[in-house]
């Protein structure tokens, strides 16, 4: 389902990983990957900074050293569940999460790729810029969808618009279908086609070919033997003697 979306080369991609898993081999990077191979409509998210293992950080990964996004990487801390219990504020988090960025030197540098203040920014501003690149090319394809709409509307004739005209319209539209498919069947129409059998033709064919064919190849008489059809016979006809079945289902008529 998700590559149903991603596949849209105009969809933008947002790949979210934890810090505290794998993250050369993230489940989200490679089918991210899998949609967008040059990584140019990717955005790298890395969540969970602050319960990396001691003593590994995820700077190469935000610097795009290990797998190179074009619209990069942005690392977040996310609340924790005890923030969550103690109704800690979105603003005193975000507030814990600026600080947990500036006090290690590691990510001190990086202030314009950590944060989720910096993560809004960041999305806003290529989102923007990705409808400014894709708008004329959607207003283009808008553009010709409604062309084609409207040379079909004009293949239809007058178009109604009031409810009772719009009844008549139908009814019109449904007579010339019928009479075009009556046509197309009884073989009148003006363009012939020699490469195929179709219409009442092919309607012929399978029943003079494929139909008889297949009746052809059953055995009518299969595990039934003649004593079987004597005693049907016997029974058809009751108390009655009876030469013939055909008898027995004319006198029931």
């Amino acid at each position: 389902m998700i590559l149903s979306y991603i596949d849209n080369p105009s969809c933008l991609i947002l790949a979210v990983t934890p810090a505290n898993s794998d993250l050369a081999n993230s489940d989200a990077i490679q089918i991210a990957r899998s949609a967008d191979p040059d990584g140019d409509r990717t955005i790298g998210e890395i969540t969970k900074l602050d319960i990396m293992d001691r003593g590994t950080n995820a700077r190469n990964f935000l610097l795009g050293k290990v797998i190179p996004l074009r619209l990069g990487y942005v690392g977040v801390v996310n609340r924790s569940q005890e923030d969550i219990l103690m109704n800690r504020s979105i603003k005193d988090a975000l507030a814990a999460e600026e600080e947990f960025f500036h006090r290690r030197p590691i990510y001190s540098d990086l202030a314009d790729c950590c944060g989720a203040s910096q993560f809004g920014k960041k999305l806003n501003k290529i989102l923007a810029q990705h409808i400014k690149t894709r708008l004329p090319e959607l207003k283009s394809c808008i553009s010709a969808a409604l062309a084609s709409v409207a040379k079909e509307q004009t293949s239809y004739g007058y178009i109604a618009e009031e409810k009772g005209d719009m009844k008549k319209q139908l009814l019109n539209i449904l007579s010339k279908y019928s009479k075009a498919f009556l046509s197309m069947i009884e073989g009148r129409n003006d363009d012939v086609l020699t490469s195929e059998i179709y219409g009442g033709a092919r309607i012929h064919y399978i029943f003079q070919n494929i139909f008889v064919k297949s009746l052809e190849e059953i055995d009518s008489f299969k595990d039934l033997t003649d004593e079987n059809i004597h005693t049907a016979i016997q029974n058809a006809a009751g108390p009655q003697s009876s030469l013939y079945v055909l008898e027995v289902c004319t006198r029931n008529k």
